[in-house]
């Protein structure tokens, strides 16, 4: 969520999906579900447990949202917390995103990284979409555990929502040094292509970032992805899984593995090769295999827009992206097309949350090898009916 490259190189398990069942050649893996450690129902939206971010600052990939805690775009609704991006414009009014000043700091702005408490319409308009980002820094990190999530992503053209972690203490130095796990991200188009593959919401993406700065953010070997042959992750709730081992970790979507990663020796310095580039010593040499992913995480739940993670020269089979990452006015186009892509977020139907990330539970386990062992099954992936092992694809 920090930081995502254009270029987009991954590991695709191609899935059959269809009410929690799962077709095709099966095998097991184990399942340490220890104590109980951390539970979220969302029966109320507890903000001493979750704190609201409050910025403009429009993150590493140049979004297009501000981050409040107003109730439109946070609340719970039948024990489901609902995140959902709205329209600046709805607050202020049009002429605001192209004359006003968006000044955060009597909201209680939180985070000021480039000046994010202040935002102007000198050299673009204001974000014109209001969203909302929420952690648990202050109140839940842990180790090893698993993870339970169940949610529901959103629909509608270019909306980015990020369930993910980031570490509580940043102990090896800003990020990527001391990591960044996405438990699931998507880009919630209903159809949109990158070199004839499908990137939209059939498609969902599980992240470890590392590396020394910004330029040698290693994230290829540590990206896998679900593809759903049924439906998208827009339709229906899915269960999605991180477990945090001392040895690995694990990613999976309704108890299939989509990817794990057990790092050699040389930890996730050999696994990023960066010995070769930027050479150097080991930044975490006198830790374990798995620094910088030993170490308490927290959980960050937010909704974006926009941005650099929707690549240039992909296809929107209805109406194309409307601004180039290339260009450094990228919201003023985006919001001039809005009669293309608000249509898309069915604001005005039903209960206007089809374009919201909508989070049933969550639920931590602590690891402890002395526990019972839980099995559950997976399958490698399914394509037609046909076994595919990790194939690497280049789209």
């Amino acid at each position: 969520m920090e930081g995502k490259d254009a270029v987009v190189i991954v590991w695709l398990l191609l899935l059959t999906v269809a009410s929690d069942r799962v077709k095709g050649t099966w095998s097991q893996f184990y399942h340490l579900r220890g104590r109980l450690i951390f539970q979220e129902e969302f029966d109320t939206l507890n903000t001493s447990r979750w704190q609201h971010i409050i910025t403009a600052w429009r993150g590493g990939n140049n979004e297009f949202e501000y981050y409040t805690d107003r109730p439109e775009n946070s609340y719970v609704r039948d024990g489901v917390l609902h995140i959902r991006p709205t329209l600046t414009a709805d607050r202020f009014g049009q002429d605001f995103l192209y004359n006003g000043t968006l000044d955060l700091w009597p909201e209680g702005c939180n985070v000021n990284y480039n000046g994010g408490c202040v935002a102007t319409s000198d050299e673009d308009i204001i974000n014109p979409i209001q969203s909302a980002r929420m952690r648990t820094i202050n109140s839940f990190s842990f180790t090893y555990g698993t993870v339970e999530i169940r949610a529901k992503m959103p629909r509608g053209d270019w909306i980015w929502p990020a369930m993910w972690m980031m570490p509580t203490e940043n102990r090896f130095g800003p990020w990527p040094r001391s990591g960044e796990i996405d438990i699931v991200e998507i880009r919630a188009n209903n159809d949109f292509t990158c070199r004839n593959k499908q990137m939209g919401n059939t498609l969902m993406g599980s992240t470890l970032h590392f590396g020394t700065d910004a330029q040698h953010n290693v994230w290829r070997p540590t990206h896998y992805e679900a593809v759903l042959e049924e439906g998208d992750f827009a339709s229906d709730f899915h269960v999605f899984g991180l477990q945090r081992l001392p040895q690995s970790i694990r990613f999976y979507v309704d108890g299939i593995l989509i990817g794990e990663i057990t790092p050699p020796d040389g930890g996730f310095w050999e696994v990023g090769q960066l010995d070769r580039d930027p050479g150097g010593p080991n930044i975490w040499g006198n830790g374990t295999t798995m620094t910088p992913f030993d170490y308490p995480f927290h959980f960050i739940l937010n909704v974006a827009v926009g941005g650099n993670f929707f690549p240039d020269g992909c296809i929107n089979h209805q109406f194309q992206k409307p601004w180039s990452t290339k260009i450094k006015q990228q919201m003023l186009p985006f919001w001039e097309k809005r009669h293309e892509w608000l249509p898309t977020w069915n604001l005005q139907h039903g209960d206007g949350a089809s374009n919201a990330l909508q989070v049933d539970y969550i639920r931590v386990y602590e690891y402890d090898p002395n526990d019972t062992v839980d099995w559950y099954w997976y399958q490698r992936g399914l394509a037609s009916n046909s076994l595919v092992d990790s194939q690497r694809l280049n789209v």
